[in-house]
């Protein structure tokens, strides 16, 4: 079976495609250039990709895998959390982001963190949801020239995700976490 992604972020296509082939996927992921900006307004990561998927569904009549995730600072109460891409504003860049996070850090003592993404999988029938998290701290410098969004200013055991290649990264993120499980619930049907 194909299955689309509902995603235009050509980062996120190399990182999954990757995934569902290393670990055994019976299907297909495919890209699509024409993936429509859904609004993300709901109150939490799975209800913004479920959404997300039923709205692409919509529109191509094929299964969809769609995502969000969030950035989780445990100073913040879990800010930016479901904000995390608009958290300095609707079209905020990611070094505007960056920097809003970090200017509200400034005086905290905690700067642990967490990503979770969320992946749906939906076939108009059907949603199968499942779910990663990965661990890490807030960094006040940004470093690295790899990854996007917060990966400048994430930092797992010593390196910033953004100065990781994309297999480092691959081998530890939130995102495999999230897509392995999806391949093997996807593999049962």
């Amino acid at each position: 079976m194909e299955i689309l992604l509902a995603s235009n972020n050509k980062n996120k296509h190399k990182e999954l495609l990757k995934i569902f082939q290393e670990f055994g996927s019976k299907h297909t992921l495919i890209v699509n250039k024409d993936i429509p900006d859904v609004i993300e307004d709901k109150n939490t990561i799975e209800e913004n990709a479920k959404k997300k998927a039923e709205e692409c569904y919509e529109i191509f009549k094929s299964p969809i895998i769609s995502d969000d995730s969030g950035l989780f600072v445990d100073a913040l109460d879990g800010q930016p959390g479901v904000y995390s891409k608009r958290y300095a504003g609707l079209s905020s860049t990611d070094v505007e982001n960056n920097q809003k996070l970090i200017n509200e850090l400034k005086t905290a003592d905690n700067l642990s963190a967490f990503f979770k993404t969320v992946l749906c999988y939906f076939d108009g029938l059907n949603f199968i949801t499942s779910e990663g998290v990965l661990e890490g701290n807030i960094v006040f410098e940004p470093r690295g020239n790899y990854g996007f969004g917060y990966d400048p200013i994430f930092e797992v055991s010593g390196k910033t995700l953004a100065e990781m290649t994309l297999d480092e990264k691959s081998n530890i993120s939130h995102r495999k976490l999230a897509a392995v499980k999806l391949v093997e619930k996807l593999n049962e049907i």
